[in-house]
């Protein structure tokens, strides 16, 4: 059990190394999705679905800047509750400043350096280009900045209603017609980068806020292993769905006539990457944590001298020494 014990996040190239990997699934999601004649076929052809079918949920206005709010407010009042109540200052501003560095690398990689060519004779409003999406990257950095200041005991389920708040908002702006899947998949990769830069930050600098006893750990499997089975399911969903709708011929026959089954494809594929993203973030931050045997203090830092409790019965002697 002595071998495990370590600060938290004292393995630093594993964080470089996942910020890589997002970054490298958002240039595949991109060069696919955006670059590519057949990417950008699929999903043209799931956004028209969109525009055509009609759901029950109220329908969402542009112009209504309230929206932001309403998609900020619910995680910005637990991530206060926390932060004040547990007096989480500074793991705080660390992830205010995540969520402000997801937007900002957001609309400036959707505005600034991304472009959409025209390969497949897009409608004239459907040229500019759309990813990543920024109200996704808003619903879901929020949802993380609560993830990232929780407890090691909650965070966990935390980062499953993470997953239901961000990826559920990607889902409800794909059949408002808002994005096309590939925005709302970019969206989340962007933020768990940030992510992850963030609960890396933080970690280091709380590590006694986020080290937990060696025997005592919480239980990071069932909120991460309803994250991939939901992540799963609902991949393998968006593919059959394609299947039944009579696959690559049948989705160029969706440009006359949509099909209902692309619609629930572009709709599983803005939701599931969330919870896929979500169960990748549990287990990572559940093996990150530190560690520590019962009754001792936290683990420092490698290369940091260990201040170990002298017992009160030598407390005395040393003091007279």
């Amino acid at each position: 059990m002595s071998s495990a014990l370590r600060p938290p996040a004292v393995r630093t190239g594993l964080w470089i190394t996942g910020v890589l990997v997002c970054s490298v699934l958002f240039l595949v999601v991109y060069e696919y999705f955006v670059r590519t004649e057949s990417g950008q076929f699929l999903d043209n052809v799931m956004r028209l679905t969109a525009d055509h079918f009609n759901h029950p949920l109220p329908e969402l206005n542009p112009n209504n800047r309230w929206i932001a709010v309403i998609i900020v407010l619910p995680p910005a009042l637990i991530f206060a509750i926390i932060v004040l109540v547990k007096q989480k200052y500074l793991a705080g501003l660390i992830a205010i400043g995540t969520v402000l560095a997801a937007n900002i690398s957001t609309q400036v990689l959707k505005y600034g350096m991304l472009d959409r060519p025209d390969l497949v004779d897009n409608p004239t409003y459907w040229t500019n280009n759309s990813l990543p999406s920024g109200h996704t990257t808003i619903a879901a950095s929020v949802a993380v900045a609560v993830f990232l200041v929780a407890s090691p005991k909650a965070r966990p389920g935390l980062g499953v209603l993470a997953a239901i708040w961000g990826g559920g908002w990607g889902a409800y702006l794909f059949i408002e017609a808002w994005h096309r899947p590939s925005d709302m998949i970019a969206a989340y990769l962007v933020v768990a980068a940030w992510g992850l830069v963030g609960g890396w930050l933080i970690f280091r600098s709380e590590p006694r806020n986020n080290t937990v006893i060696a025997d005592a750990e919480p239980d990071v499997a069932p909120a991460a292993g309803l994250c991939w089975f939901l992540g799963i399911v609902l991949g393998i969903g968006a593919v059959l769905c394609l299947i039944f709708a009579g696959g690559w011929s049948g989705l160029a026959a969706s440009f006359d006539d949509p099909s209902l089954w692309t619609w629930i494809a572009g709709t599983l594929l803005s939701l599931g990457p969330a919870f896929l993203t979500a169960a990748v973030g549990i287990n990572f931050f559940g093996a990150e944590t530190g560690r520590r045997m019962r009754g001792e203090d936290v683990p420092a830092p490698k290369g940091a001298r260990i201040v170990y409790p002298i017992p009160p019965e030598l407390r005395e002697l040393y003091e007279r020494v």
